[in-house]
């Protein structure tokens, strides 16, 4: 997006606030699934909700033809609320309760079983209900995806997934056959997010493939789909990352080539998230005041972790820009801290920007993943808005919160009492 008019939403609609770009979303998705089916016909996305769930930005991935991966009931809603069929929505997540799975039979989507003991349960449940339903096995590959740890999900000690090992999905897959309100449809794995090594990609290819044909082979089953999960990474530096023309490059062939051997051809699923939203936000923050100590020099500005908890917590990079002062060069080296009580909060280490001053406006990139899905009211402060940019134009499609949200559901003692 153009500083110029970034600078000027800033201005008219306050800080913290968080910018998207529509056209950039709809670039990202076509890229993606183009993609893909350019070599593989049976292809579907199923957008993950998890990150971004704003209704307005669910919609247009919508319209433009995406399924939907959830992982609570909440998003589910959202998948509901915007028209997603459910024969289109996968409920991913490692320890739903009772309650999550009544829901999800109800719903009549898939769910996607992350261990023995779920299945049981939801088979328990679909049997009181006498309602069937269609699952799939969340299947741990034992994959290093070569991300950050907190963002790798099929590492063998992961909480996610049923492991390929002693037979144990084998067996999952065994079980569920026997089970009547059981309608098995596919298997899906995820080793993480943010992912620019092919060579992890493929060997997950190649697990799922052959344990895929297994299941042919040992036990008769066909699978309708295998979901091959989302993760490629995006680029938030300088470094050059793979595009989804080389994650597609990489993993096609060896779909093909055991689909040899399956003598059919499943749908292939792929839940990208970080890929379609990553790049087309941009938190925007004010300088409130400059701090020099005789170590460091620190740029206060006005959204803390509460507003953008990745870095705090990944450890994570994003690019930095002082919007009021792009044509001015870089000669200071700042610390760019949040308003949040931790001494976590801190935005961005060892930044070289131009001479900030107060009530300098700074531009934060590649924040549309993860960014207000992961706010929150720490410190009581409430969250920013969201603004859905088209061309020139500007819409508010999440209020900012108020002082009275922050108490709207909460009871003073007297209250109680009376």
């Amino acid at each position: 997006m153009n500083q110029k008019f970034l600078l000027k939403i800033a201005e008219k609609l306050g800080t913290p606030l968080y910018v998207y770009s529509e056209e950039q979303i709809r670039k990202n998705y076509r890229e993606f699934l183009s993609a893909f089916k350019s070599r593989y016909r049976n292809t579907k996305i199923f957008y993950a909700l998890k990150a971004n769930s704003s209704l307005a930005i669910c919609h247009i991935l919508r319209q433009e033809g995406s399924c939907a991966d959830v992982v609570s009931i909440g998003e589910l809603k959202v998948a509901q609320r915007i028209g997603i069929k459910p024969k289109d929505i996968i409920f991913t997540n490692n320890s739903k309760t009772d309650q999550d799975l009544d829901d999800a039979i109800e719903a009549g989507i898939i769910v996607n079983i992350d261990s023995i003991d779920e299945l049981h349960r939801l088979h328990k449940i679909a049997k009181n209900k006498r309602k069937a339903v269609n699952v799939s096995f969340r299947v741990n590959p034992a994959i290093d995806p070569k991300t950050h740890p907190k963002i790798s999900t099929g590492l063998k000690e992961s909480k996610f997934g049923i492991h390929l090992e002693n037979n144990i999905a084998l067996d999952a897959y065994i079980t569920a056959q026997t089970l009547d309100w059981i309608e098995i449809k596919g298997i899906h794995t995820h080793i993480g997010s943010q992912i620019t090594d092919m060579n992890a990609f493929k060997d997950m290819t190649e697990k799922i493939m052959q344990f895929t044909l297994e299941l042919k082979e040992k036990i008769g089953l066909e699978l309708k789909f295998i979901d091959l999960g989302g993760g490629l990474g995006i680029q938030y530096t300088d470094d050059a990352t793979p595009t989804p023309d080389d994650y597609a490059g990489t993993i096609i062939p060896v779909v093909n080539e055991y689909n040899k051997k399956l003598n059919y051809e499943p749908e292939l699923w792929f839940e990208p998230g970080r890929y379609i939203l990553g790049n087309v936000g941009v938190l925007l923050c004010k300088v409130t005041g400059v701090k020099e100590t005789p170590y460091k020099k620190f740029v206060n500005v006005d959204a803390g972790f509460n507003v953008l908890m990745r870095p705090s917590m990944y450890d994570s990079y994003h690019r930095i820009q002082v919007l009021n002062r792009i044509d001015e060069n870089a000669t200071e080296t700042y610390d760019i801290v949040g308003n949040i009580c931790e001494s976590g909060d801190i935005l961005a280490r060892e930044r070289k920007l131009p001479r900030v001053k107060g009530g300098d406006i700074i531009a934060v990139y590649d924040t549309g993943a993860y960014g207000f899905s992961m706010s929150s009211q720490y410190n009581q402060r409430p969250r920013p808005a969201e603004i859905l940019t088209w061309g020139g134009t500007v819409e508010v499609i999440r209020e900012k919160e108020t002082f009275d949200d922050l108490l709207r559901n909460q009871k003073a003692p007297n209250d109680l009492i009376d």
